[in-house]
């Protein structure tokens, strides 16, 4: 017998209803609904908040959460989803006490020990998410949440990308369309290295579920193709535009600004820590003349460091955005009067759809990506002459800003270890080395390694990289370069190290050999601070010219090569020439550190002098 109508039976079966259709905004009216007739009825207070989650109404979700704890504390289910959304919005210390009360009374509940491994990935504590990732496929072997949280949780460990494999394969056997298992998939296989197995992957993903974060997954992992070209590049990015972009808000942007007043700019990244963007961009904003700008960070990020806080000291104001929703980001920034909308991720990042909202009158991506974005919203790029050159305009959607010098400027961390006299002189045999990311180790790369080290006899090559530790991996290289004539006893392959140790190994190696399609950044810089000379080469797309522009404007132009015959015969004819190298090595440092490459003050005034020429497209 159905309810009488107008009755809180009948709104909260309503709800129901509309709830199992995914209509979630009509599903939460009901709730409502039912609440003005009964609203001391728990359930429809959860269901209430359930809806308003999946809506994306955080703070209304919240509300219904708390008002079915007070009704109902002991409600298990209602403590777990209220979990999940304090880690949604930021608040993870909070989510884990009341997952800690849940877990007591039900240590079974796989989705609690799920929930909290979110919680403590988004703490920074890894080895709490992978103990509770492991509770939870030990409770159910075959559920996919929990298959899916463990091969998450142990690839971004950096140490074991074999297992997550393992993991994610299981996934996707049980569930073979599981869409964000294939994007996990993929980026796990471009972990590894497998490119054209990872973009397959990537692929599938998006023809499942085409989102746009899966869209953009595809996008960051074309950037590791060897047969990348600039114009599938635009064209690939154009159809995310095509697909994902939003019309522009209807919120008029306010004057913000007189003429010659204060910029205000607003900076948005997950990396604002011990990252590429603590040591190439912090520097930048220490540096920024406050009378001529103000600058609002927004964190999309909650764990916090040194680094951190450094960029905290130097923002007038600072937003922890993870987990909010874009929309209201969008009107945050509109709030906060932003003038100019700097976009430190791109398509690494899952900011995108904000950036198609134009949430700042001007909106420039810098130094998180490498190329365009592909957006119409988005109106700048900036770079310099290196990474894009005269006449390459074509192959950008945005209008293409240079600086002088850099795009970027280096800074090394004050307690370096010194420069150690080259390794060659004591071992009798040159040492190559790559600290690159795997990723960007591809098979054209290990043929021109594997020529370099045949024309060397001696040589050895050294491999060091946060989950080259991982044995299945190192195997993996031994094989890869055994089918290349290279004995196994030739490489040396490690792991990760904490970050000071990482740059002391450099004084093992006399020549770093670059990495491509995708050439080193911050690692080029990190090998030059050490006295260790990259050898490179420009490749056609932004990805590849990191190193270029790195080495130019440090002074080391007779590194780089014109393109991979030549990177090889350089590398071979700079293994002949020690002494040279020792005498260079003795006074690299100074030359970085005396270099445009590390002049932060000079790059903080070229590019405030830039800004201020800049109309809003």
């Amino acid at each position: 017998m159905s309810a009488p109508a107008d009755s809180a039976e009948h709104w909260l079966q309503l709800g129901q209803n509309l709830r199992a259709q995914q209509r979630w905004d009509e599903a939460a009216d009901a709730f409502r609904q039912t609440l003005a007739r009964d609203p001391n009825n728990p359930s429809a207070w959860f269901l209430l908040g359930m809806s308003e989650v999946n809506a994306n109404h955080y703070d209304a979700a919240e509300q219904a959460y708390q008002q079915c704890l007070k009704l109902a504390p002991g409600n298990i289910e209602a403590m777990t989803c209220y979990a999940f959304l304090l880690n949604q919005r930021g608040h993870p210390q909070r989510a884990i006490e009341l997952l800690h009360d849940v877990l007591s009374r039900a240590s079974h509940l796989g989705v609690a020990w799920l929930v909290l491994g979110h919680a403590c990935e988004l703490l920074g504590d890894m080895e709490g998410a992978e103990k509770a990732a492991r509770q939870a496929v030990q409770l159910s072997p075959q559920d996919p949440a929990a298959l899916y949280q463990l091969a998450n949780v142990v690839l971004f460990r950096w140490q074991h990308p074999s297992e997550a494999l393992e993991s994610i394969r299981k996934l996707l056997s049980l569930q073979p369309n599981h869409a964000d298992a294939w994007s996990l998939h993929g980026l796990i296989l471009r972990a590894l290295g497998r490119h054209d197995e990872s973009l397959a992957a990537l692929k599938r993903a998006v023809d499942l579920s085409p989102t746009p974060q899966n869209h953009s997954k595809l996008l960051a992992g074309m950037q590791y193709s060897g047969g990348i070209t600039p114009e599938a590049l635009l064209q690939a990015h154009r159809e995310w535009n095509a697909v994902h972009a939003l019309p522009a808000s209807s919120t008029p942007h306010a004057a913000h600004r007189t003429p010659h007043s204060p910029l205000r700019l607003g900076f948005l990244s997950a990396d604002f820590g011990q990252h590429p963007t603590g040591f190439l961009i912090l520097p930048i904003l220490e540096q920024l003349d406050r009378q001529r700008c103000s600058i609002v960070c927004y964190a999309d990020r909650i764990t916090e460091d040194a680094y951190t806080g450094r960029f905290r000291a130097v923002a007038d104001a600072w937003h922890t955005t993870l987990g909010m929703p874009h929309d209201d980001l969008a009107e945050l920034i509109r709030r906060d009067g932003i003038d100019i909308l700097f976009d430190m991720s791109g398509h690494f990042g899952e900011r995108m759809p904000l950036f198609t909202q134009k949430p700042a009158p001007i909106q420039i991506t810098w130094f998180g990506y490498v190329g365009t974005t592909g957006l119409s919203a988005m109106d700048y790029l900036l770079a310099d002459w290196h990474h894009v050159r005269s006449g390459e305009e074509q192959w950008y959607t945005e209008t293409v800003l240079r600086m002088p010098h850099d795009y970027a400027c280096y800074q090394a961390p004050p307690d370096s270890p010194d420069v150690a006299p080259l390794p060659a002189l004591a071992t009798g045999y040159v040492t190559f080395g790559c600290f690159n990311n795997p990723a960007k180790i591809t098979g054209s790369i290990l043929d021109a390694w594997s020529e370099i080290l045949r024309r060397v006899p001696a040589a050895r090559l050294l491999l060091k990289f946060g989950w080259l530790g991982d044995a299945p991996s190192q195997a993996r290289f031994r094989e890869e370069f055994a089918r290349r004539g290279i004995e196994s006893e030739r490489l040396m392959i490690e792991g990760q190290q904490p970050h000071l140790e990482l740059l002391a190994t450099y004084g093992r190696v006399d020549l770093a050999l670059d990495t491509q399609p995708y050439s080193g950044g911050l690692t080029t810089c990190e090998a030059l601070w050490m006295g260790v000379p990259v050898i490179t080469y420009p490749r056609q797309t932004f990805a590849g010219r990191h190193s270029t522009s790195h080495l130019t404007n440090a002074g080391f132009s007779q590194f780089i090569a014109a393109d991979q015959a030549e990177y090889i015969e350089l590398a071979v004819a700079w293994a002949g020439r020690l002494t040279d190298l020792a005498a260079l090595r003795a006074q690299m440092r100074d030359q970085v550190r005396r270099s445009p490459l590390c002049n932060a003050p000079q790059f903080a005034s070229d590019l405030l002098t830039l800004l201020s020429t800049l109309p809003a497209r």
